[in-house]
């Protein structure tokens, strides 16, 4: 005959063995980050862009530190900043930048010689960068935000390492709707318009059509 204590003693080991393997499944499930949003590279560019023999690479944009994240930033007052719930960009906003400045480059078929300044690689100039406004701002009571972007360009000759053109280029789009998915669409329009500037400034300074290979 089994004894109460000894049943009792079974039912407890078995249940602490169920949450021990409960606790081990959930150190490998990951848990889901919410809806992840991504921007395009700027494709639209002019067929008759001058051949560069340039050697470039982009640099890791700077950001400040409010932006310097995966979250997809808002501002309600000139003196706040915050964040959309549930809703994060695929990757940290400079990485993103950095990714989409290089696509949009590489899209111009202008420049062949292009990379990221994390490679290493030998360089006639680097494109440093600086994103000064990355949010969603709620500027009009009541109604969707505009989202603002700006982001200061530098024009670097290497190896001397001096700036040889600089420039501001800002953009804003409104967004059709007060919920993440317009919101995003706002960010992908200035995005690309920014990013087609910045490209179309960078490959008309006459330095890098100088260079030749």
């Amino acid at each position: 005959m089994t004894r109460p204590a000894s049943r009792v003693a079974r039912r407890w080991l078995a249940g602490a063995a169920a949450l021990a393997l409960a606790g081990c499944a959930s150190l490998f499930v990951a848990t889901p980050p919410g809806n992840l949003y991504r921007l395009a590279a700027a494709n639209d560019f002019p067929s008759n862009l001058p051949d560069v023999g340039a050697q470039m690479l982009v640099d890791l944009p700077e950001a400040p530190a409010a932006i310097d994240t995966n979250r997809i930033a808002l501002s309600k007052s000139p003196l706040s900043l915050d964040y959309y719930a549930d809703s994060v960009w695929t990757d940290r906003v400079p990485d993103v930048l950095e990714n989409l400045l290089v696509a949009s480059f590489e899209d111009s078929r202008a420049i062949t010689a292009i990379g990221r300044g994390s490679s290493g690689l030998r360089a006639d100039f680097i494109l440093r960068t600086e994103i000064r406004h990355f949010e969603a701002v709620y500027d009009a009571a009541g109604g969707p935000p505009r989202v603002w972007v700006a982001i200061i360009a530098r024009l670097v000759a290497m190896p001397q390492r001096r700036i040889i053109a600089q420039a501001r280029f800002e953009q804003r789009a409104p967004a059709a709707a007060d919920n993440v998915p317009a919101v995003v669409a706002a960010f992908n329009t200035a995005t690309d318009a920014a990013l087609r500037a910045i490209v179309l400034w960078t490959l008309g300074n006459p330095a890098l059509s100088r260079t030749q290979r």
